[in-house]
């Protein structure tokens, strides 16, 4: 008698939690596009994720080489850069702020992540990587 009475409660419980731990979300991560060349890389968020604001960039400097990262975004895919972040001025290793301003659900963009030299001088290749919002 008591199996039984353990057996009907012990399964709903186990179902109960099943459900609680089976349906809890994971972190969207951010997606990462390297410099094709090394020494950084770009971020981008299409989703709130703890801190981490949505529909936001951000620029990762991973070389002691004098350069900066920079990313820039183009909403809608248009050829216009909507939005810049860099590492500019911040020794390596370092990731700029995440620069972020609200998209529509499924805007098309595209980042653009590239090693720029202490004069400005864009160094090639870029990388690309085409998202949605």
């Amino acid at each position: 008698m008591k199996a039984k009475r353990l057996t009907r409660v012990a399964i709903p419980l186990a179902g109960s939690a099943a459900l609680i731990f089976g349906m809890q979300g994971t972190a969207l991560a951010a997606q990462t596009v390297n410099v094709p060349s090394g020494g950084g890389y770009g971020q981008w968020q299409a989703d709130p994720s703890g801190s981490i604001p949505g529909d936001s960039i951000r620029a990762c400097d991973t070389g002691s080489d004098g350069d900066y990262v920079r990313v820039d975004l183009d909403v809608n895919r248009n050829g216009s850069i909507d939005r810049t972040a860099w590492t500019k001025g911040h020794p390596a290793p370092s990731c700029s702020a995440w620069i972020s301003g609200n998209l529509a659900e499924g805007t098309p963009v595209t980042i653009w992540v590239m090693r720029v030299d202490s004069g400005g001088t864009i160094l090639l290749p870029e990388g690309e990587g085409n998202f949605t919002a």
